[in-house]
């Protein structure tokens, strides 16, 4: 996770969060408020890493789902080729790659 600094916006003069990461603020406060209280900040964190876990679980899902999709579709294709080769019969040999030399 990165880190965040803070820092004093001149024309304004609220307190902005900014992320050292991606240089983006995060979070502004007007001139009269202060920072969060530790509970929030505490808070805020957990529900970051809950949201990323469930980010981690959708994508883990998606990614085997589709690896069953690519294995289905490889079975039933090799299945099919094995039903052609028993109802048809080989017509050729297949080439030895050790001939090939």
């Amino acid at each position: 996770m990165g880190k965040t600094i803070y820092v004093n916006c001149p024309f304004c003069e609220g307190l902005l969060e900014i992320s050292t990461e991606t240089g983006q603020i995060i979070d502004k406060w007007a001139s009269g408020e202060s920072l969060p209280a530790s509970d929030d900040k505490l808070s805020s964190v957990m529900k970051k890493l809950e949201d990323a876990k469930k980010k981690r679980a959708t994508l883990f899902d998606q990614t085997k789902g589709q690896l069953e999709t690519q294995k289905k579709k490889a079975e039933s294709t090799f299945q099919e080729e094995v039903e052609r080769v028993k109802k048809e019969g080989m017509k050729e040999k297949p080439a030895n790659p050790f001939d090939l030399d």
